[in-house]
């Protein structure tokens, strides 16, 4: 555990030095400003030209902002790994003591505690569908599953930084389950429940509930094992 720690101090060095990198630590919380502020503005325009209104959508808005916190916080850790990846080291801590988990557990695991203790107070702090605190904090856990399990298909299919950065944005197809769930009618909307996006989106527009924290934890952790071993096979 002692190595696995110092293992992240030295990743948290690697971002700090990177600029792209290190911009992605505050990007929830700038995020979270255009949810509180700029979301209600638009709302307001659109009342005023048009007598129209965004409010049904504002639990959509906290979603967006609930996923969107692991992944741009994930995104900083898989960077770190394909850096790695190139340079070699990657399969040098595969023969040291850290090992293989561990060595995933300082580069990805450590910083998903942090993007859920972090997207719960991002959350409650600049959300807008006054989401109770039980309801945010289950959507998280599914949320940093899901921004695990992107990080570790970056990692899995990315042969370097360059297209690393390219798979990342395709990534953002995995939120289809979120739209899924307000525009998508039922029974159409349950094909995409193979996604975790769509459990943490049901979660937080119907309330939580023990089948919305289930399937997002049961389709998380199956995307996460699935290409945690890919990557693992690749090093």
């Amino acid at each position: 555990m002692r190595q696995t720690i110092r293992l992240f101090k030295m990743g948290m060095r690697q971002i700090t030095r990177d600029g792209m990198l290190f911009a992605l630590l505050p990007a929830p919380f700038l995020l979270g400003l255009f949810v509180r502020f700029g979301v209600p503005f638009v709302d307001f325009l659109l009342q005023r030209e048009l007598s129209f209104s965004i409010q049904p959508w504002y639990s959509l808005a906290d979603a967006m902002l609930l996923a969107m916190t692991p992944l741009l916080l994930g995104m900083s850790s898989a960077f770190v790994l394909l850096d790695e990846k190139d340079e070699g080291t990657g399969l040098y801590y595969q023969i040291t003591p850290v090992g293989g988990y561990a060595y995933l557990g300082a580069r990805i695991g450590i910083p998903m505690i942090w993007s859920f203790l972090c997207s719960i107070f991002v959350t409650m702090v600049f959300g807008i569908s006054g989401a109770p605190f039980a309801r945010v904090a289950a959507a998280a856990l599914i949320s940093s599953l899901l921004g695990l399990s992107v990080s570790m298909m970056v990692v899995s299919f990315a042969g370097n930084k360059v297209e690393g950065l390219a798979i990342s944005k395709l990534s953002g197809i995995i939120l289809i389950g979120l739209a899924a769930v307000w525009f998508v009618p039922a029974p159409y909307r349950y094909l995409a429940s193979f996604l975790p996006s769509y459990w943490l989106g049901d979660l937080v527009q119907n309330g939580a509930s023990l089948l919305s924290l289930l399937g997002g934890l049961l389709t998380g952790i199956l995307w996460i094992g699935v290409f945690t071993g890919v990557f693992l096979r690749k090093i």
